[in-house]
């Protein structure tokens, strides 16, 4: 049964140009080995694995058995606290999402947190063309949204390995936090000047972007994390890929889900979808600019770096920068 896990490894020479961290090169070096020890420790009799997907974060492998398939997620260096807790809670309040149905998140079988759970069909809303069917992905998407953000989290942010969170952490350092890892300095400099900067910083130090209470959220939210079947009609099958902070606003992630780099349909949909749940408080209407502003800016950092188009989001920025920093700075006064 070996030889159907061999042709896994992948094995990555130290002088690639990959790009690949140390843990990264292990897991797909070994990553037949790795699957084999942890399906037989599952007990399982898979009659094929495949390597399905490869994400920023995770590797997914396939187990395809007699009656069903499964994959199993290797983290090489996320410690998949946020993605269980997302995955957990979606799934008790029957929203659409994989279930886990096994996880290992103590690197002692081996070395990295793994989780074995359903198999979701179907493509991401962004692999959709423009049209009505992306547009009726993004008004099912926004409804799971509406409905995800009335879910109580238990911290700002995110929790431990331990499912523990962080005591009395406050949400404006989350979103420093955010900022740090999608457009760490200096990429911020290379897309943006210092007067549009010195409004960014301003946004976060400004009590506008306090929220009553942290919700679950997504963390990451775009037509990438909405996984769709379609025929005649598009069913939306599940929310997938939360991002690190998972623990915080709601309207971030409406924020990100109506990023300028997104087609119009899509926004519209979301939109619309969102709103037919429940409409936006005053209070939400007021902080979804400033989430916005804060979503497209480190959106066209993100993308800039990443060689991706990030014209749209830039030019999204500049136009809120132009619009909320009188207001901005009048807060911070």
């Amino acid at each position: 049964m070996k030889e159907i896990y061999t042709h896994l490894n992948h094995y990555v020479p130290p002088s690639s140009e990959e790009g690949l961290s140390g843990a990264w090169c292990r897991s797909l070096s070994r990553l037949g080995d790795y699957t084999a020890i942890i399906v037989r420790s599952l007990n399982l009799r898979p009659a094929s694995v495949s390597l399905y997907a490869q994400t920023a974060e995770h590797i997914l492998v396939r187990l395809n058995m007699v009656n069903e398939h499964l994959i199993l997620r290797v983290a090489p260096e996320d410690d998949l606290s946020s993605y269980v807790y997302v995955m957990r809670a979606m799934s008790g309040h029957n929203l659409p999402s994989p279930r886990i149905i096994q996880r290992d998140l103590s690197r002692t079988l081996v070395p990295f947190a793994f989780t074995l759970e359903s198999y979701v069909p179907g493509i991401t809303a962004d692999q959709r063309p423009d049209g009505p069917l992306l547009r009726s992905a993004g008004r099912q998407a926004g409804r799971v949204l509406r409905r995800m953000h009335r879910i109580p989290a238990n911290g700002t942010g995110r929790p431990t390995v331990s499912g523990r969170w962080a005591q009395q952490q406050n949400w404006r350092p989350v979103l420093r936090q955010i900022g740090q890892l999608l457009a760490a300095s200096p990429s911020d400099a290379l897309v943006f000047g210092d007067p549009e900067q010195a409004v960014v910083a301003a946004l976060l130090d400004s009590p506008r972007l306090d929220c009553p209470y942290s919700v679950l959220i997504h963390g990451n939210f775009g037509p990438n994390s909405a996984r769709c079947t379609t025929g005649e009609n598009v069913h939306l099958e599940a929310i997938i890929d939360p991002g690190a902070y998972v623990g915080g606003d709601g309207i971030y992630d409406l924020a990100c889900g109506l990023s300028a780099s997104h087609p119009a349909v899509w926004r519209e949909g979301l939109l619309e979808g969102y709103q037919s749940v429940a409409v936006l408080t005053p209070e939400e209407q007021q902080r979804l600019p400033a989430l916005q502003l804060l979503a497209n800016y480190w959106g066209a950092c993100r993308r800039y770096i990443r060689a991706e188009p990030h014209e749209a989001s830039r030019a999204e920025a500049m136009r809120l920068i132009g619009e909320l920093a009188p207001e901005i700075v009048d807060c911070r006064l």
